[in-house]
């Protein structure tokens, strides 16, 4: 989107936004509709504008410092640590999966250390309560920098069960995997520079942006080649909703993303884009630190 055509003036569930709209401003839709249009697919969204006051202290969990640009490889992917990606099904909770599933997994797979994949709904349930109408990044980062972050093999509830609370034994067994913080980053032209510098360190990227019917859409060629791009009529439209997705590398063209719509959408569940829209595009963005692992647990 056009800094000139801000989130901020809409009224609609979308982007996180790093000093935007509280909350209670937020309207309730957030997912995409039960009911497809002919011919055209509709996945389940969840990305909710994140509050100024949280977005900023948040950041100082982890402070993050540009690395001079002779250590910033050419590129960076860091998919290979990812077992497999994610699939959100009808639950707006793809917060929870871009930082709980994707982002998570790849720092204990950079790290060794065994327990991943993780259960998203450890926090998104937390979050949700029962009410399934999307999620910020900061209330999942809180819930992971001070409780930690149940595994599968324990979470009995699930994958789509926003309802149910952890019990107190999956909480003493989340302690074993916690995250030592995030880092919010700098958007628009040194967003860029920002992403090559925490992918160069290891430290996967979320990021939240307005999703349009062309990238539900998307043919698996065009989400391999570095191409998309919302249309000059849907950017001048309204878009579906709010979608938190995980930058997991990046090269000369543009960075690659690990979504939460199954293996079957995009290029096996991933797509690319180029710069500009990771420049346009995107009005929050974090860097997720690493797990401090305390050892044992049910994994």
């Amino acid at each position: 989107m056009s800094k000139n055509k801000s989130l901020r003036g809409r009224a609609i569930a979308v982007l996180a936004i790093a000093g935007a709209l509280g909350a209670a401003a937020i309207p309730a839709a957030v997912a995409a509709p039960a009911t497809p249009a002919h011919g055209h697919h509709h996945f389940a969204l969840g990305a909710l504008p994140d509050p100024a006051a949280q977005q900023s202290g948040g950041a100082a969990l982890a402070p993050h410092a540009l690395a001079p640009a002779a250590t910033v490889p050419a590129s960076v992917d860091l998919s290979n640590y990812l077992p497999q990606v994610g699939d959100q099904g009808q639950v707006g909770s793809c917060v929870a999966w871009a930082i709980d599933y994707s982002a998570i997994g790849i720092l204990e797979g950079e790290q060794g250390i065994q327990g991943a994949p993780h259960a998203p709904m450890y926090t998104y349930a937390q979050i949700a309560r029962g009410d399934d109408q999307g999620s910020y990044a900061s209330q999942h980062f809180k819930i992971l920098t001070s409780q930690g972050l149940d595994t599968k093999a324990d979470y009995w509830q699930g994958d789509f069960d926003y309802t149910t609370q952890p019990t107190a034994a999956e909480k003493t067994n989340a302690a074993h995997w916690k995250l030592s913080g995030y880092t919010a980053l700098r958007t628009g032209s040194s967003l860029q520079s920002e992403i090559k510098t925490s992918l160069a360190k290891g430290q996967p990227v979320v990021f939240a942006f307005e999703v349009y019917q062309s990238l539900e859409d998307i043919t698996p060629a065009t989400a391999a080649n570095y191409s998309y791009y919302p249309t000059s009529s849907e950017l001048a439209g309204q878009p579906l909703g709010g979608h938190e997705v995980a930058i997991v590398g990046y090269n000369s063209q543009g960075v690659k993303i690990a979504n939460s719509w199954g293996s079957s959408w995009g290029a096996n569940g991933y797509f690319t884009v180029p710069w500009r829209f990771v420049t346009n595009q995107i009005e929050e963005a974090d860097a997720v630190g690493s797990i401090v692992n305390t050892g044992g647990g049910v994994y």
